[in-house]
């Protein structure tokens, strides 16, 4: 059975992730003149990815970081879907700081940093408005 990669030229897309680091293929410009070369940003600090937009330097580093008010920048970006990468393993934050995802009935699944990669690429090719809550700490 032969398969095709499917690719998104217009949205992020996470190419990468191993323990401390993330690289994203950034939406090229399909309306430029000339074609560009594909770009790759690699972050070495948590982040928040959605298809449209990129928040570079997210506060939380690590699960023990993590505040109700950090989601707020991901509740800014009105997401069907959050998935949290809690670094190289899975660990799960107190009830009340997922409290106003759940209260605004917005699906949460936590997972492992490498899980959350998969899984962002996964729903963002099938067109769900995802944002992810990367931490690459430890």
């Amino acid at each position: 059975m032969k398969f095709n990669q499917e690719r998104d030229f217009t949205s992020h897309t996470i190419r990468a992730y191993s323990p401390g680091t993330i690289s994203i293929t950034l939406p090229a410009d399909l309306e430029a003149d000339t074609p560009k070369p594909v770009e790759v940003k690699t972050l070495d600090r948590s982040c928040i990815v959605s298809p449209k937009q990129l928040i570079e330097d997210w506060a939380p580093n690590s699960l023990g970081d993590l505040l109700a008010e950090h989601l707020r920048e991901i509740l800014a970006l009105e997401p069907e879907v959050v998935l949290l990468g809690t670094g190289a393993t899975l660990d799960f934050p107190a009830a009340e700081i997922l409290a106003e995802l759940t209260t605004r009935q917005i699906g949460v699944e936590v997972m492992d940093t490498a899980a959350a990669c998969r899984t962002y690429n996964i729903l963002m090719h099938e067109g769900r408005q995802v944002v992810a809550g990367i931490m690459l700490g430890a």
